[in-house]
């Protein structure tokens, strides 16, 4: 985990087939203020990387419990700021409706808790969840490169995966087996909106206009149990805090800056 700065505790986590690193833009903007705590979910950046599983199991208390195992002690005891963004974000939840972490904030940019649409009657929430269940299968059926291809492809747009840099795509065909072991733990996290609904801090929930319906689902139906939530949606993608930093950051600056 990388740590840096001082003040008080700010836990980042990133979306799957990602790193710490998709935050280091915000880190420069909050490192002189706060101490920002920048893991790798498990399977990416400098984590090992995930072994193929033709029927993958995870679990996100494995997850959470992964990332609390390196923060120190003395930090794990004060009120946190979560910020997290999709597979991140579903993460933040876990922690913040078990009260694994002391909760001053969250910050969740479109966290795909997919166990909210599963767990749904509605008639959009049941092809929303067969269309993620039905992409989930799909991955362990390709090769590595395909696999990586079909996911990114799904979140941003088609044929965006070919068009990245080559060393990009060798670095997410390297780590992609990890991803559809995050979609059975969002899929299969034993929680309901009863559950995210006790969650008692400020909230910012930001969502994107471009974004694919099943993460804005999602993000609709968090926002109608969290009534006191700041929510913002903003003319970017899934992967906003990523294609639209500056955007995103500036939503994330403004609404801390609010909290103090």
């Amino acid at each position: 985990m990388k740590i840096v700065g001082q003040g008080q505790p700010v836990l980042l986590l990133h979306s799957s087939l990602s790193s710490h690193k998709q935050w280091l833009p915000l880190a420069a903007q909050l490192g002189e203020q706060y101490q920002l705590l920048l893991p790798d979910l498990l399977g990416y950046g400098s984590q090992p990387v995930a072994e193929f599983q033709a029927a993958p199991k995870h679990q996100l208390a494995v997850e959470a419990d992964a990332v609390l195992a390196q923060i120190p002690a003395a930090i794990r005891q004060q009120p946190m700021l979560l910020i997290g963004h999709s597979f991140g974000g579903a993460v933040v939840l876990h922690l913040a409706r078990t009260g694994k972490i002391k909760l001053k904030a969250l910050i969740l940019y479109e966290p795909v808790a997919f166990h909210l649409l599963a767990h749904s009657a509605d008639a959009e929430a049941i092809r929303l969840t067969a269309e993620v269940v039905a992409l989930s299968q799909q991955m362990p059926d390709l090769p590595a490169w395909d696999a990586a291809r079909l996911f990114v492809d799904y979140w941003q747009q088609q044929d965006y995966f070919q068009h990245l840099p080559a060393r990009m795509q060798q670095q997410m065909a390297a780590q992609v087996w990890k991803v559809p072991q995050d979609f059975a733990a969002l899929i299969g996290e034993p929680a309901t909106l009863m559950d995210y609904q006790q969650i008692n801090c400020p909230i910012l929930l930001l969502r994107g206009s471009e974004s694919r319906r099943s993460a804005l689902f999602i993000s609709e139906l968090l926002q109608g149990v969290w009534p006191e939530a700041s929510v913002k949606t903003l003319p970017a993608g899934h992967m906003g805090p990523v294609a639209a930093a500056e955007l995103v950051n500036a939503q994330i600056l403004e609404f801390i800056r609010a909290l103090d």
